[in-house]
């Protein structure tokens, strides 16, 4: 089985309830790497499919730090002008937060609950 292991910062997260399908919550992870002196920022897309989709929807936000792992799988397509593209998508096995906002409740964080969450889904 090949597996993945990412570390970043989300974009964009967006949960899809297509009728008679599976939900699925597409992330865009930041992730960074240096090459000598420069820094640069690649963008995976995240999906996380199922249960597991809703109850993690709410506590993913721009700006959150999470580590997943996952299937890669890449992707060829056309853009709406015509060039091929490609991008990386992981099928999230495992998410864990990294960081999380506080909430009104100082004795759990957003990430805690969350952890939560999953666990139970």
């Amino acid at each position: 089985m090949l597996e993945i292991k990412l570390t970043g910062n989300v974009g964009k997260s967006r949960l899809v309830k297509a009728v008679g399908k599976s939900p699925v919550l597409n992330i865009s992870l930041a992730t960074n790497r240096k090459m000598g002196d420069r820094e640069f920022t690649d963008w995976t897309s995240v999906k996380v499919w199922g249960e597991r989709a809703e109850k993690l929807a709410k506590y993913v936000a721009k700006g959150t730090k999470l580590l997943v792992t996952g299937r890669p799988e890449a992707k060829a397509y056309k853009a709406a002008d015509g060039t091929a593209k490609a991008e990386l998508v992981v099928h999230a096995a495992e998410i864990e937060f990294i960081s999380g906002k506080a909430n009104s409740d100082p004795e759990q964080s957003d990430a805690e609950e969350a952890e939560l969450a999953l666990a139970n889904a």
